[in-house]
């Protein structure tokens, strides 16, 4: 069995400003280009389904594989596709290969979209208490938190409730979702710190590359129309290159900020198993520092 992966608590010290990396088992991790990237860890997206043994579960695999090459793991793990005889079973399997962090989400494939009744773990806070009572504090359990509020809050104020809630079942660091500006992180860590969270931060990061990024991201990550970044962007509609290049250099104009700022931990690069294109992007920011 292999040694134990680290816990957060112990690799996201002050005096280590590095990226983490998102990466899923939809394709093949690339370890050629991955062994020569400096990160602190690699995250694992949650593609479950709880009718698999533990061993069939792809993220399970793949988090099995990268902690036998030495590398820590955070295994993203969804309530909305567990019930507790899976999330029972996926853990112990997750704890019998070294698994040492959670990233506990509410679920977001279409299968987790139905009514609340219909699951074990609606919400975060459930499973987080949930893996609390059953594992005490083997794991260290991270949550989302969602600089523009959560798509289904009312407003911030309802949103800081919720994520309180995270705070007070016992996680200790926030991934958030991404968003196109240092300001907008430092609102809301102000803003957790002002509800009595005292989480710690890690800042998820897009990387704009082109205009498809910019569309797709703007969506995803649900940037108001109102955002500085998305008003300057319509400036330049029609023009794909000029958007790529501002996309690229504000891209790097976050992630140096963020990685500057040590109230924050150092950013989460969020993938999208496109690993040659952010080893491409590390280079230009080692270049600039």
């Amino acid at each position: 069995m292999p040694n134990p992966n680290h816990p957060l608590s112990e690799i996201l010290t002050n005096n280590v400003r590095l990226c983490s990396l998102e990466v899923s088992s939809n394709r093949p991790v690339d370890y050629n280009i991955l062994n020569k990237m400096k990160y602190t860890f690699c995250s694992v997206i949650w593609i479950g389904n709880y009718n698999k043994a533990p061993e069939h579960v792809g993220p399970l695999a793949l988090a099995k594989e990268l902690i036998n090459k030495g590398i820590t793991v955070v295994l993203h793990f969804a309530c909305r596709n567990n019930t507790k005889n899976s999330c029972t079973a996926n853990l112990d399997y997750a704890k019998q290969i070294g698994v040492r962090n959670l990233m506990v989400v509410r679920g977001a494939s279409p299968e987790c979209n139905v009514a609340d009744k219909k699951y074990d773990f609606s919400h975060t806070p459930e499973m987080l208490n949930f893996i609390k009572s059953r594992y005490g504090d083997y794991f260290e359990l991270c949550v989302a938190g969602f600089p523009y509020k959560h798509p289904d809050s009312k407003d911030l104020e309802d949103d800081m409730k919720y994520l309180k809630e995270k705070n007070d079942a016992g996680a200790k660091f926030i991934i958030t979702q991404a968003c196109f500006s240092y300001n907008v992180y430092r609102e809301f860590l102000d803003n957790c710190r002002k509800h009595g969270i005292n989480m710690r931060i890690i800042p998820g990061v897009y990387i704009i590359r082109s205009v498809i990024d910019f569309c797709f991201l703007q969506k995803l990550c649900k940037v108001p129309q109102s955002d500085p970044l998305v008003q300057k962007i319509k400036q330049m509609e029609g023009n794909d290159k000029e958007i790529a290049d501002f996309g690229i250099k504000t891209s790097l104009d976050t992630v140096k900020k963020l990685l500057a700022d040590k109230d924050f931990c150092p950013p989460h690069v969020y993938t999208m198993d496109e690993l040659s294109s952010i080893s491409n992007f590390f280079k230009i920011l080692n270049e600039q520092k």
